[in-house]
């Protein structure tokens, strides 16, 4: 882009009604020159067409889950069947919604596509996910659904020992909805999704975005089985090893498992696995390399949350083209962060931050 070209555009998203000899004038030049480079950004794409129609800026399009997070934490030893003292919480959740607060804190443009109700709850998570940069121009707004609440009860070693999800509302992103939204998602750099959408969305989002990067996160268990038939679609995938057991069918007791497990994907069709192990670090692998990461031993404030920075991680490292293994240790930075709060999303999630453990990683 030329210096005029830019000085054109940036007038165009002050005023985009602005007529051309309002821009020649402005600009000190005649109408027929003002004409020619309002042709060539159009032909390089930064106009979209007639009224000056600007291409909006790259992004990220994240499709999943938003919802109100309420912990409990047990002051002692989590007695089962029984009334626990301790501190109960409550934040922004979702695996959808984490996913994109932590990609938007990682300096990514970030468009949201979830279902809220039209309720304190929802209007909550609207108001502050535009606090933090995350488009959410393009939420489900319902007047019938309550907004989803996650409660979860950790135990005394801040693992998660249960928890109840109340999502009905998310069967409002139905096919018919998401359709409603092609041009949005169509426009994205890479597309993330979580499994907490149906079984119908997924496979409609992958076959027709075939052509866009799509990322995974395998949620549970037994949201993961949605996409068992379909897995092969996805560019990237992130899983833990049950959710890795679960989908291929094949039990890891061993690094031989988990390489095996591994293949199972890549031979379906997957371009990057990493399969994440806790404390004992993640296995990632694609078509030319494969490589085991040691866990980091580090503090644990919460669990809660860690995943979800894994795969913002991976978002980054993508659109940065990092290879398989530095992207496995930064989105292992990312969820040690995590880690380190109490709260699903650690305000202090940063590149800078994840740089720093990362340093710190390799001093180890």
């Amino acid at each position: 882009m030329t210096d005029r070209e830019k000085e054109i555009l940036d007038i165009l998203k002050e005023n985009p009604m602005i007529s051309q000899q309002e821009l020649a004038n402005q600009l000190n030049i005649t109408r027929s020159s003002t004409a020619v480079h309002i042709t060539n950004l159009m032909k390089k794409g930064y106009i979209k067409g007639k009224g000056y129609i600007l291409k909006k800026d790259n992004y990220i399009t994240v499709i999943g889950g938003s919802n109100i997070d309420i912990q409990g934490v047990p002051n002692k030893k989590l007695v089962m069947h029984d009334s626990n003292p301790g501190k109960v919480d409550i934040s922004l959740g979702g695996v959808g919604r984490n996913i994109a607060d932590n990609i938007c804190r990682l300096g990514v443009s970030t468009k949201l596509i979830s279902a809220v109700g039209n309720d304190l709850y929802g209007n909550q998570i609207l108001s502050e996910c535009k606090s933090y940069g995350i488009d959410v121009e393009d939420f489900y707004i319902s007047n019938e659904y309550s907004t989803s609440i996650y409660v979860s009860v950790l135990n005394d070693a801040n693992d998660m020992q249960i928890a109840i999800s109340h999502m009905d509302i998310l069967d409002k992103l139905d096919l018919s909805y998401i359709s409603s939204k092609h041009q949005q998602i169509n426009d994205s750099l890479a597309i993330v999704l979580d499994t907490n959408l149906s079984y119908e969305v997924i496979s409609y989002i992958t076959s027709t975005y075939s052509h866009i990067p799509i990322l995974v996160d395998t949620v549970s268990t037994s949201k993961c089985m949605k996409i068992k038939d379909i897995v092969g679609r996805f560019n990237t995938i992130k899983l833990n090893k049950y959710e890795a057991e679960a989908l291929s069918g094949i039990k890891i007791d061993n690094i031989d498992d988990i390489k095996s497990c591994s293949k199972y994907f890549l031979n379906e069709g997957v371009e990057n696995v990493f399969i994440t192990l806790g404390k004992d670090g993640v296995y990632c692998e694609d078509n030319s390399h494969s490589i085991y990461v040691d866990g980091v031993k580090t503090e644990i404030v919460s669990a809660t949350g860690a995943g979800d920075a894994f795969i913002a991680g991976l978002v980054y490292s993508h659109l940065n083209n990092f290879d398989i293994e530095y992207s496995a240790k930064f989105s292992m930075a990312a969820s040690i962060i995590a880690l380190s709060h109490e709260n699903t999303i650690n305000p202090n999630m940063s590149v800078d931050n994840v740089e720093k453990i990362l340093k710190e990683m390799i001093l180890c």
